[in-house]
């Protein structure tokens, strides 16, 4: 009797260690299975959980990539500007030289008594008649900027536009003063005339007169160029009186001519 009791209490207390053993591991894979929102899901809808081998973490979002053009090198870029800079010089210097010694010859032979196209009153396309006045206007074209402010800096004179090449004229009566490069308007003329006045020639692409050469109104003494601090073929046309920059539109005005 007593030894089935002992085998009895053996059995029993098996039976409660594997049971005690069943329950644990149920609990451990119901703490499994809750770990992960996607297999409890997967559950609570009635599918087959998913491995855990077979799930991944979500890769992070990258950040957006853009990709912004290389900034240029100032130092490279000042070369650039110094080499085209040079470039200018040189043509300038050359187109002086070359107008200057052109210059020289037809005033030689027009002191020969040789007829020069550029001879004032012949009637050429290298002259114009002045008006009743004895002014002329130093050019032919589109009116393009006035005197005065402009861009934050002051213009001292007024831009007439036209092809390379379209002739300009003496205003008036005088003598020249200079002929050759100058510094923002690549190649200039300037003439003094026998009222006083001084009227200034820029953006030249090339000229034919020299300092010293005495000039009638409306000859030609030169060709519209694109020469210098320039944004397009045009003249720039000014005038000085008593040492003071005036509107060259109101100037010729009063000498019966018209700009514009």
């Amino acid at each position: 009797m007593s030894d089935y009791r002992t085998i009895e209490g053996c059995g029993l207390q098996g039976r409660t260690r594997v049971l005690v053993a069943v329950l644990a591991a149920a609990a451990v894979v119901a703490a499994a299975d809750t770990s992960h929102p996607r297999t409890a899901i997967a559950m609570a809808d009635g599918m087959p959980p998913v491995a855990q081998a077979e799930i991944r973490p979500l890769d992070p979002p990258h950040a957006l990539q853009i990709m912004s053009p290389p900034r240029p090198d100032p130092s490279f870029l000042k070369q650039i500007v110094k080499g085209e800079n040079y470039r200018e010089q040189l043509v300038v210097e050359a187109a002086a030289r070359a107008t200057l010694e052109r210059a020289r010859r037809e005033a030689a032979a027009a002191v020969a008594g040789e007829w020069q196209p550029w001879m004032a009153g012949s009637g050429g396309s290298g002259a114009v008649i002045p008006g009743i006045g004895g002014y002329a206007l130093p050019t032919r074209g589109a009116f393009t900027s006035g005197f005065g402010a402009r861009w934050g800096t002051f213009h001292a004179g007024i831009d007439i536009a036209n092809a390379i090449g379209t002739p300009v004229y003496s205003v008036a009566n005088g003598t020249v003063i200079d002929a050759g490069p100058a510094s923002g308007f690549g190649l200039w003329v300037r003439i003094r005339h026998d009222d006083g006045a001084t009227t200034v020639y820029g953006h030249l692409y090339d000229f034919f007169v020299s300092v010293g050469e005495r000039v009638p109104a409306g000859m030609q003494i030169a060709r519209m160029g694109n020469r210098g601090d320039s944004t397009g073929p045009h003249l720039h046309f000014e005038v000085i009186m008593d040492g003071q920059h005036v509107d060259p539109q109101r100037w010729l005005a009063v000498h019966g001519l018209q700009v514009g």
